[in-house]
């Protein structure tokens, strides 16, 4: 992986941990959320440290570029084909 190929991506990931990092809520819920996408960040950024980011963690193949983009804290395939699923990504990407 080519850290500037993601260099966009790994950018909004920090500006996005500074701002959930920031956000509280006093319904127990959405603070359970927020936890969680924090959680999911800071892998996210660990895995770019450790320069596995974009990889899927259970067959090593790479993630398709304009999947990580639409969901920059996605770990497999799998995950990524999730959003395609649901119609965030044209299946003809």
């Amino acid at each position: 992986m080519t850290y500037d190929r993601y260099t966009s991506i790994v950018e909004e990931l920090k500006q996005s941990l500074k701002e959930l990092e920031a956000s509280q809520s006093q319904h127990p819920l959405i603070q359970q959320y927020i936890n969680e996408e924090i959680t999911e960040v800071k892998q996210a950024l660990s895995r770019v440290r450790d320069n596995q980011y974009g990889y899927c963690e259970l067959s090593g193949q790479e993630i398709p570029f304009d999947y990580m983009l639409m969901n920059p804290t996605c770990t497999t395939i799998e995950d990524a084909f999730e959003w395609r699923r649901f119609g965030k990504i044209s299946s003809y990407s």
